[in-house]
């Protein structure tokens, strides 16, 4: 009788335990003598309020950093295209010091304790400076070379060719530019060899590698800025300012309507910001286009004392406007093609558009700015990572480094050089009268002969005579 009054009691006693702990799963009504008061932590509190305080610094220090960078690079560009390069080459040894730094400290190897490592070290770092400064005199000294032999008469040419270093040993330095940069990186390459040390063979050539990575990634960048810089400021201001509005558009739209991940090594970025960031660069592109190509000392090669006096210059002012920078009507088919055009004219009774061929250059400079440049950012944002690092450097407060802030322009400027040498001035790139001259220094005299016959008759070709003075040259239109 016990066992049966114990079994029929246990699947009650089960049904009542398992009814309580439903109850007990539910949660408490708020009427509810038994629900508990919310209470809101204090330090819980204090933590959110000490946050918000930090986004609010780091905002306002980033802020303040940009409009001080784009103060100081406005009165540099203003200057002059001589301190427009000075700026170049500035940034470029602030990045390769930032990443010398970084590699490092990315290795134990150059923060062992011991003299021997010390000595390793100091011969590292002895090396990366060399071939930095030996690729740096590769690469500046060859616009140096042509803007001096450029200048040269017909008189001082002739001397030099036929006498040499005794004439002159700066021009005949110049001259042999080229050779003389390789032979100094040789050097370094022998001296890197009789430097190599046992058991850290492995250490040294990976510092070999990454010397001559981040020097050619530094000094290519100077290099292609240089490069625009010589063609017009405007070559130089015009890809910069793309990219920086590309950034500060990218960082606004995200923030305000970002939700949708772009990629997984940045997750910050969103698609919305993304393409919210490439609209409003290919506006900004059409705008700013259309202001500065009004002004002659952005659209004018550097002449004069534009190096230094900059845009108050009066050689600023004597350049006569050129393409592609003269506005006229252009055709729509030219750019809807020749199936499209017709038929939107048909459409919309629009077939011609005012304009001039740099703000149509300007929208293919904005979409690369846009669309690949920022994969600069991802793949510097993907290296850091890989070595859990957040910025390559403390140089800009709010900022991180200048490679961090360089990441972008690093492809762009590199594109912008080239697109435009093989589509705005010729295919080939631009040649200034010192590259051609140094050309024609080294062919013979046969084909001296036959390139100023070939010259004469394209000069009767063009309707030209040329007068000749004995202490001035013109060429006259007849």
């Amino acid at each position: 009788m016990v066992e049966l009054r114990k079994r029929a009691k246990t699947p009650l006693a089960t049904t009542a335990s398992r009814s309580r702990a439903h109850e007990d799963d539910q949660p408490p009504s708020p009427s509810s003598p038994r629900a508990p008061k919310r209470r809101v932590s204090i330090d819980h509190a204090k933590r959110v309020i000490e946050q918000g305080r930090a986004r609010w610094r780091s905002l306002r220090q980033r802020t303040q950093s940009t409009l001080l960078m784009l103060a100081a690079a406005s009165s540099i560009i203003v200057g002059g295209h001589a301190y427009a390069m000075m700026l170049c080459f500035a940034v470029q040894f602030a990045m390769a010091k930032e990443l010398f730094a970084f590699v490092s400290n990315a290795h134990a190897e150059e923060n062992a304790p011991g003299e021997d490592t010390a000595a390793l070290r100091r011969t590292t770092t002895t090396l990366r400076w060399y071939w930095f400064w030996t690729l740096s005199f590769a690469v500046y000294g060859r616009f140096a070379k042509y803007l001096y032999l450029g200048f040269m008469s017909a008189k001082e040419w002739n001397e030099l060719l036929q006498n040499g270093a005794e004439v002159s040993p700066g021009a005949w330095l110049a001259m042999h530019h080229t050779f003389l940069s390789y032979c100094a990186y040789l050097v370094g390459l022998v001296y890197f060899v009789l430097t190599l040390r046992k058991g850290r063979y492995a250490y040294q050539f990976a510092q070999f590698a990454w010397t001559h990575m981040i020097v050619a990634a530094t000094t290519m960048t100077g290099y292609f800025n240089v490069s625009n810089l010589l063609e017009g400021m405007i070559w130089f201001v015009f890809p910069l300012f793309l990219v920086i509005v590309n950034d500060i558009m990218a960082y606004v739209f995200g923030k305000i309507f970002g939700k949708t991940p772009l990629i997984k090594i940045s997750p910050n970025k969103t698609w919305e910001g993304f393409l919210g960031a490439f609209v409003s660069t290919l506006v900004a592109a059409l705008a700013m286009a259309s202001y500065l190509q009004k002004f002659s000392y952005f659209t004018c090669p550097p002449s004069g004392d534009m190096y230094f006096r900059g845009i108050f210059s009066r050689s600023a002012k004597i350049c006569a406007p050129n393409e592609p920078f003269i506005v006229s009507d252009k055709p729509i088919t030219m750019f809807l093609g020749t199936v499209v055009g017709p038929l939107a004219t048909k459409l919309t009774g629009i077939a011609t558009v005012r304009c001039s061929m740099f703000m149509v250059h300007s929208l293919a400079l904005g979409t690369f700015a846009s669309a690949v440049a920022p994969f600069g950012g991802f793949f510097a944002s993907g290296f850091k990572r890989a070595f859990k690092i957040k910025d390559f450097a403390a140089t800009i407060p709010g900022h991180g480094g200048i490679t961090d802030r360089m990441d972008c322009q690093v492809i762009n400027s590199c594109f912008s050089s080239l697109y435009l040498s093989n589509f705005i001035t010729h295919v080939g790139g631009s040649l200034t009268l010192g590259a051609l001259l140094t050309k024609i220094e080294l062919a013979s005299d046969a084909h001296i002969v036959a390139l100023y016959n070939a010259l004469t008759k394209m000069i009767e070709a063009r309707g030209l005579s040329v007068g000749i003075d004995p202490s001035i040259q013109t060429i006259v239109q007849t």
